[in-house]
């Protein structure tokens, strides 16, 4: 089958995941390659298989560059680590149905299904040139959408668990969308994240060189005072293309000098610590 028609498949069999980022009512049909909810609002399958639910364009820093850099970082193992963390908290792996928020280009869905998450999976992004990404070389991993997380397209009460990986939190959203028992799954960076390369960007700036995600942990248990906090650590080693793609990868580089720049396409780094704290909470039954 084309993409576009296993694309118009699943939304057929999986209607109930979805609502009318509208009117919030929910998709009665399929009609051709177009879902329709029934105050009429149609939304079309493109030929790439993905469904556009943003009611406006979206604004995403990240550019076509930067996340294909992205991926060929993660292609590399740089996030495995991490992934196996995330999956080891997800429940019945081989059936659940798993929404992944802000999920980029699709590198992070990709290495799970590969690990073993074999249910029903959803990966959005606010970036239209993500969700192209994602669906042109991760297809079969996932349905892929463009949403917008404020407005967001999903039916209540549908997901075992949600990925938060390095992305905003909605967490009204989150606790609307998931099943009683279900689970959220957060990774943010923590004060050790990337500090070799931070120091090396920002010697002089103590302000950007410095990392704290007390704020955005602390936010997280008083919503969720149950909640299970691990910590990750680990070094990862890099050769000339794996530093470049992180460099055109990360908005650390964004505020950089050109100085500061150019000091560090002179002396790449040899190695980078990838430190982050998991949050995971479970909804109440």
């Amino acid at each position: 089958m084309k993409k576009i028609e296993v694309g118009s498949l699943f939304l057929q069999e999986h209607r109930n995941l979805f609502q009318c980022p509208v009117c919030k009512g929910a998709f009665e049909k399929l009609d051709g390659h177009s879902v329709v909810c029934a105050n009429g609002h149609r939304f079309d399958v493109s030929k790439k298989g993905t469904l556009h639910l943003l009611m406006k364009g979206g604004q995403n820093e990240y550019d076509k560059d930067m996340l294909s850099s992205r991926k060929n970082l993660a292609d590399t193992g740089f996030f495995h680590p991490l992934l196996d963390a995330v999956y080891a908290h997800i429940d019945d792996p081989g059936s659940a149905t798993v929404l992944d928020v802000g999920c980029g280009e699709g590198s992070h869905l990709h290495y799970l299904t590969e690990k073993g998450l074999r249910g029903t999976k959803i990966g959005f992004d606010i970036s239209k040139d993500a969700i192209q990404l994602a669906a042109g070389n991760f297809f079969a991993d996932a349905f892929w959408c463009v949403a917008d997380l404020a407005h967001s397209p999903f039916g209540e009460n549908a997901f075992d668990a949600i990925l938060n990986i390095f992305s905003p939190s909605h967490y009204l959203e989150f606790d609307r969308v998931l099943k009683p028992g279900g689970k959220v799954i957060k990774v943010v960076p923590n004060a050790q994240y990337l500090i070799e390369l931070r120091e090396q960007l920002y010697a002089l700036d103590t302000t950007k060189r410095e990392y704290d995600n007390h704020q955005v942990v602390d936010r997280f248990c008083d919503i969720y005072p149950e909640a299970i906090k691990e910590e990750l650590n680990y070094t990862v080693e890099l050769d000339a293309k794996s530093y470049g793609w992180l460099m055109e990868m990360t908005p650390l580089s964004w505020g950089a000098s050109e100085a500061a720049l150019a000091n560090a396409k002179a002396n790449p780094l040899k190695s980078v610590t990838v430190a982050v704290t998991i949050l995971v909470a479970s909804k109440e039954n």
